[in-house]
């Protein structure tokens, strides 16, 4: 059918290019209870919030206060996840 994606071009979707696996770390997790998706090295979540490398909480823009801050806590949750379980290995 035209205009339907393949199973295969949407997870192409969520694979970001040239970013860190952390960056992709951090998108699966925000994947998992929000919309996002990539623009370019960017993760954008729900068309309105913006996380630009180094995908630290300080890093997120744009949206509404509440949106905001729940992105923050899902990167900041994510990197300290990341960091206890494989120290030294996204530094």
């Amino acid at each position: 059918m035209p205009g339907r994606m393949l199973h295969s071009e949407i997870e192409a979707e969520r694979i970001g290019v040239g970013v860190t696996p952390e960056a992709q770390s951090i998108f699966d997790a925000l994947s998992k209870t929000l919309p996002v998706q990539w623009d370019k090295t960017d993760i954008v979540v729900m068309k309105e919030v913006r996380v630009r490398s180094p995908y630290l909480p300080e890093n997120v823009n744009g949206g509404t206060a509440a949106a905001n801050e729940r992105v923050k806590k899902v990167i900041d949750f994510e990197r300290k996840r990341l960091h206890s379980r494989v120290p030294g290995q996204f530094s």
